[in-house]
């Protein structure tokens, strides 16, 4: 009986199809170009989209004719009307104080609520929950009308008080979303770890659980006074006399047409937007610029 011929060396392995050169260069010239390339494209329109109203704020704001079409020659002279411009003032104020109030409220209610719909179970979690994340579904213009209609028939006087609830109102909602997301990925057995080596639940909350949630409250603070100091729906339903806000100002002031302090006064709160951007990510951005591109 004849014995099995064995080969000789190794078998190589089948050739696998390469993933560029040849392969690549052998697809249709309108895939590779309107399918490939469509997200980059997609990405690049978004931008322009999102920054081009921005550019012509800006451009605009500079111009020394009323018009903001046509742009003349460079100048000043509206930032300084701005600058002098005392009801924008006095707007500036009531917005900054307001969005302060209702941002500190909202961050605070909305910590402790997500701790406890997130680390404890107690009766009618659920309901709270959905309770909290409600405002989210609800047109905001309903909101500010049944706030105004209740704070009429309990007698509240409109003022800063009533503004700062309604905007409350408003940004709690996604205070709770961001801490309670934070609060529901954090390790239960480091508060676990705190409670066997004898803290108590305010030095466990207090030591472990709060230096753990500071990003999310600070980014809740962020965003609770953004959205408050842009508010106009609510603000409309809840302002009183001498508590007109910022975006209460501008919208009176687009009732006789867009001039370039309007233009002026946007350019300023993106520069400071910029500025509050650079700030708190002054301490990540150095880490982020250098790490090694892939």
């Amino acid at each position: 009986m004849t014995a099995p011929v064995e080969p000789a060396g190794p078998v190589a392995a089948p050739a696998r199809p390469a993933a560029g050169g040849a392969a690549a260069r052998a697809e249709p010239w309108v895939l590779r170009r309107l399918v490939w390339g469509l997200p980059g494209w997609i990405t690049l329109l978004a931008y322009l989209f999102l920054l081009a109203p921005i550019v012509v704020l800006v451009v605009f704001s500079f111009n020394a004719a009323r018009s903001t079409v046509v742009f003349t020659e460079f100048t000043l002279d509206w930032y300084a009307r701005v600058f002098s411009n005392r009801n924008l003032g006095r707007a500036l104020r009531v917005s900054l104080i307001v969005a302060a109030a209702s941002a500190a409220i909202a961050t605070a209610v909305g910590a402790l609520a997500a701790v406890a719909i997130s680390r404890r179970r107690f009766r009618g979690r659920s309901l709270i929950a959905t309770a909290l994340a409600a405002p989210l579904v609800l047109p905001e213009i309903v909101l500010g009308v049944g706030l105004l209609v209740f704070m009429s028939f309990a007698g509240f006087r409109l003022g800063y008080g009533t503004m700062i609830m309604g905007h409350v109102l408003v940004s709690l909602p996604f205070a709770v979303l961001i801490v309670r997301a934070a609060a529901a990925a954090l390790d239960a057995r480091i508060e676990d770890a705190a409670a066997d080596l004898g803290a108590n639940e305010w030095q466990t909350f207090r030591l472990v659980t709060l230096p753990q949630l500071a990003p999310s409250i600070l980014t809740a603070f962020l965003l609770s006074a953004t959205l408050s100091f842009d508010n106009l729906v609510m603000s409309t339903f809840t302002t009183g006399v001498g508590t007109t806000t910022l975006p209460l100002r501008i919208y009176s002031m687009l009732k006789l047409g867009i001039t370039p302090e309007i233009n002026a006064l946007g350019t300023l709160m993106v520069v400071a937007n910029i500025g509050i951007v650079l700030l708190v990510m002054g301490r990540y951005l150095p880490a982020l610029l250098a790490q090694p591109r892939r």
